[in-house]
């Protein structure tokens, strides 16, 4: 498991004379979470062809979309567990959906590419220094917004 990388995406994107490949994403269980608000604005939102989901954690998920959200996670699709800033649903909806959770407003797994498998996962906050990473045993702030994360 990889907390805070920052690049997550970077492997993801192609690039096509200089620009990335855009995202497309699709939002499961409504669309009020911060992370969608700020992709929605930059990436391609379809419920077709899409490679990322956004899951709004802001209202409860039915056991069937906890379900269908694991196979899609299986399948290598870049899942985000999204809320309104400041709320802290996002860590119960990541238990659900992947078994263990980080604190942060917003959570992103991904299926590893590891031969060891597990999941690569990096939370996303709403504003600069609203993530705490520990290695050491200390709180360390680190900058893990939508921008940063996402390279907006």
């Amino acid at each position: 498991m990889i907390l805070g990388n920052t690049a997550a995406f970077a492997e993801d994107m192609v690039d096509y004379d200089g620009k990335p490949a855009q995202k497309v994403i699709y939002a499961v269980n409504g669309k009020s979470g911060f992370v969608f608000n700020k992709l929605s604005q930059a990436f391609k939102v379809s419920s077709s062809g899409y490679n990322t989901i956004i899951v709004d954690s802001s209202v409860p998920l039915s056991s069937n979309q906890v379900s269908q959200i694991q196979k899609y996670l299986d399948q290598g699709i870049t899942v985000i567990v999204d809320a309104k800033a400041g709320m802290g649903t996002a860590q119960a909806v990541a238990q659900k959906i992947a078994g263990f959770s980080v604190n942060a407003e917003a959570i992103m797994i991904k299926k590893s590419t590891d031969s060891s498998g597990g999941y690569d996962v990096t939370p996303v906050s709403s504003n600069v220094y609203g993530s705490k990473a520990s290695t050491d045993g200390s709180d360390t702030q680190v900058s893990n917004t939508v921008d940063d994360v996402f390279g907006l």
